[in-house]
């Protein structure tokens, strides 16, 4: 069972367009939203604006569950962080929205994207998964 779970959630990370993040506040109350992301070495980025409720909620529990491709997909439970001072990071998140969202990022949000993590109104936001 675990390892169809786990190969579950691997395709889920190759293939899915976007994540449904579930973010929980201090007292325990959720949230889950659709959201773009960027995988590498594991590692779930992505970003957002650094007023959002899930920026804030990821500020102060750093708790996390991602369900991959829909609400009920492959999903597990992770560690949230804002990661400032990268633009290597930055570059390579929109270089890959690129690649995955071929009409929406080239032709309207690219630029959005990339003047609010300039500006810094945006946070660039890493998910590890919890140890199983």
């Amino acid at each position: 069972m675990v390892s169809s779970v786990n190969a579950a959630i691997a395709l889920g990370l190759q293939t899915a367009k976007r994540m449904y993040l579930t973010t929980y506040s201090a007292s325990g109350r959720s949230g889950t939203v659709p959201t773009w992301f960027m995988v590498r070495d594991g590692v779930l980025y992505f970003t957002t604006l650094r007023a959002s409720l899930k920026a804030r909620r990821i500020k102060a529990t750093g708790r996390v569950r991602v369900a991959l491709g829909a609400p009920d997909g492959p999903s597990f439970e992770g560690h949230a962080e804002w990661v400032d001072n990268r633009p290597d990071l930055e570059q390579d998140v929109l270089v890959a929205y690129r690649r995955k969202y071929p009409l929406v990022v080239p032709l309207v949000m690219g630029r959005f994207i990339r003047k609010r993590l300039a500006s810094r109104e945006s946070v660039l936001i890493r998910i590890s998964p919890a140890p199983p």
